[in-house]
């Protein structure tokens, strides 16, 4: 039989189907008298079991996902905008000293503890700003000037790559900037051409890409020379892309993303770029802040203006500099503190204990010394300071790395200066006493102690003459030990033709070491070295205040040397007997004119003054500088026996 329901064939004697679960009726059609009987239960038909996967297809299955995965991932990184550049501390810095021969100032590098890593040979050192940061070795490579040709040492000190080009910028992305004539390129960090020069000017590289000006216009290349985006710009930032924007300049300056299309129209009078989602842009000399998308997120209202590090920029308002925060909100009020915005995003602050360097947050990287008279940007744990007209690397510790004062401390380093100018004073007043003693006791000539030159106790005499103070007659005056000796082959007969004094820093003390002779010059070294008759000339007035008594006819005269600017210098004195040619109480040289009986020779300036024979000469010196600096000056103690022309001998002659 079958069920009228879905027609499945059904076994007789059944009352329901075993297929749909309908009720079976008789064959005839009439409906079969439903009975209470319990009814049979429905067969189930199991579903078919699927076979497990394989240990091979889940493998499979898993690492097509994986690559999915890893495929954004990587997609997302080589299209990411490149963030603002940041210095790495190198741990490599360099420093100006003295070369092996002793002879000339030479560039070297040291360590943040000061440790002499290469020692100075070279002319000079690459260096660059990026971003408002100084950046000088980078990617392990530093560029080095030799004989007017640039190649590059590693941090060991070797050259790794020639000198041989026109000039040379640090390592960024791989790659370094070099000028071959006046053609700009790129090269590798094995010293091979990534990109033949052939552009009038070029930026860094930095994500990929670099700023290059070619055929009259600015675009942008790639690693291997190709320009991703043609030049059509007047200008462009050299900094490049940094979170997926760059500067460039049509007319205005706007914002291209990485196709070269405006992100941000050209409408502003200077942009900077972007740094931590804002860009400092300004109107009519006034600065603000925009974001990524061109809004103004900070007014324009600053004179200057940092870019965003950290979460805080500089900015300097009617002349009075302050830190704000993204949104605009001052974190260092402008007038809070006497600053000067420095690269890195530091603040030069200025106050009664001196100069430090301040982070924009307001706490102390190094706080203010007497020491300092300006300060730069940090690098790592190191920043640069003026000490005494020299830039020098400081630590972040306060110590000085470099230079004449290298390893003293900033809060000590102030009194020590101090002590060296007082230092110079004593070597002036030593060999004045020198020259004194030979003419009170010329049968001693020349004294060996400093102690003679002293006060005296009752009738000055050769062991106690009064040149001098007591406390420089002791030997050590103000953190200085000064000593004096008389050199080999230099004395006959008890009696003394020459002197040598050496003054340096006492033990504890820094500065540095002065020497000086007969010849009245003094000299300076600076510290670690010896001091010799061959050291730079720091006294270049030399003689002293006294009486000649001169048995020839001469001139005596004044050299003014070794100074950027000539000083106004005002000499008088007084001649006995009255036989000196037009011996005038008062002259004056201003630079451009001389007076009376004083004459302006080639070289040095030389100050004459024609004596007649026996004729004796107090003659002193004053000097004004441009600046307003004004103080003696001491006279040479020099004469001859002839006129003095040019070209003629001007050798100074021991004083008689």
């Amino acid at each position: 039989m079958f069920c009228p329901d879905c027609g499945s064939e059904v076994a007789e004697g059944r009352r329901f189907c075993g297929k749909c679960g309908g009720q079976l009726r008789e064959a005839s059609g009439s409906v079969e008298a439903v009975q209470d009987i319990p009814e049979s239960p429905v067969e189930a038909v199991a579903p078919v079991p699927r076979p497990p996967l394989s240990t091979r297809k889940k493998l499979t299955f898993a690492l097509v996902a994986l690559l999915v995965v890893l495929g954004g991932v990587g997609w997302w990184w080589f299209h990411r905008p490149a963030p603002a550049y940041k210095v790495q501390d190198p741990g490599i810095y360099p420093f100006q000293g003295l070369s092996a021969d002793g002879k000339t100032q030479k560039w070297g590098f040291i360590d943040a503890d000061g440790k002499v890593l290469v020692q100075p040979q070279w002319d000079a050192t690459a260096a660059a700003s990026v971003l408002d940061q100084d950046v000088f070795c980078s990617e392990g490579l530093c560029g080095v000037l030799k004989d007017g040709k640039w190649g590059y040492i590693d941090t060991g000190g070797h050259l790794v790559i020639p000198t041989q080009f026109d000039s040379a910028s640090p390592f960024f992305d791989g790659l370094a900037r070099v000028n071959l004539g006046n053609q700009v390129g790129f090269i590798n960090k094995t010293g091979q051409y990534a990109i033949n020069p052939q552009f009038n000017e070029a930026g860094y590289f930095h994500g990929g890409l670099a700023a290059v000006r070619a055929d009259g216009g600015w675009g942008f290349v790639s690693r291997t020379g190709a320009f991703v985006i043609k030049p059509q710009f007047q200008a462009a930032d050299p900094n490049g892309f940094s979170d997926g924007l760059a500067a460039v300049y049509q007319g205005k300056w706007g914002y291209i993303d990485s196709t070269g299309a405006f992100a941000i129209k050209p409408q502003f009078d200077g942009a900077g770029p972007f740094s931590e989602g804002r860009a400092a842009v300004s109107i009519n000399n006034k600065w603000g802040y925009i974001d990524t998308t061109g809004n103004v997120v900070i007014n324009f209202q600053f004179d200057e203006r940092t870019r965003f590090s950290g979460g805080l920029a500089a900015v300097r308002t009617s002349g009075h500099s302050g830190t704000i925060d993204k949104q605009g909100k001052y974190v260092l009020n402008p007038g809070q503190y006497d600053m000067v915005l420095r690269p890195g995003g530091f603040l030069q602050v200025t106050n009664s204990d001196g100069v430090g360097l301040m982070a924009m947050d307001g706490k102390w990287v190094v706080k203010p010394s007497k020491a300092l008279s300006g300060v730069g940007g940090v690098l790592g744990k190191v920043f640069y300071g003026r000490i005494a007209d020299m830039d020098v690397f400081i630590s972040t510790t306060g110590k000085v790395l470099a230079g004449p004062y290298k390893g003293a401390m900033l809060d000590t380093l102030a009194q020590d200066i101090q002590n060296e100018n007082s230092a110079l004073q004593s070597m002036i007043a030593l060999t004045s006493s020198e020259a004194k003693y030979s003419s009170a006791y010329p049968a001693k000539g020349f004294t060996a102690s400093v102690a003679a030159l002293g006060p005296s106790q009752g009738t000055p005499d050769e062991n106690h003459a009064g040149f001098i103070d007591a406390a420089l007659s002791t030997g050590t005056k103000d953190g200085y030990q000064f000593a004096v000796s008389i050199p080999a082959g230099t004395s006959t007969g008890g009696t003394n033709f020459n002197y040598f004094i050496v003054g340096k820093p006492a033990a504890g003390h820094v500065g540095s070491t002065f020497c000086a002779d007969s010849s009245g010059s003094v000299h300076k070294a600076v510290q670690g070295e010896e001091c010799t008759a061959a050291s730079p000339t720091v006294q270049p007035l030399t003689s002293y205040f006294g009486v000649w008594n001169k048995d020839v006819g001469g001139y005596v005269k004044v050299i003014i040397s070794g100074s950027p600017e000539k000083p106004r210098v005002h000499l008088w004195g007084s001649c006995s007997p009255q036989n000196c040619d037009d011996g005038e109480e008062d002259a004056f040289w201003d630079g451009s004119a001389l007076t009376s009986t004083f004459q302006q020779d080639g070289g040095p300036t030389v100050f004459r003054f024609t004596l007649d024979q026996n004729a004796n000469l107090q003659l002193n010196c004053h000097y004004v500088r441009s600046n307003g600096n004004e103080g003696d000056c001491v006279v040479m103690s020099g004469y001859t026996k002839t006129p003095l022309d040019v070209g003629g001998d001007d050798t100074p002659q021991t004083p008689r």
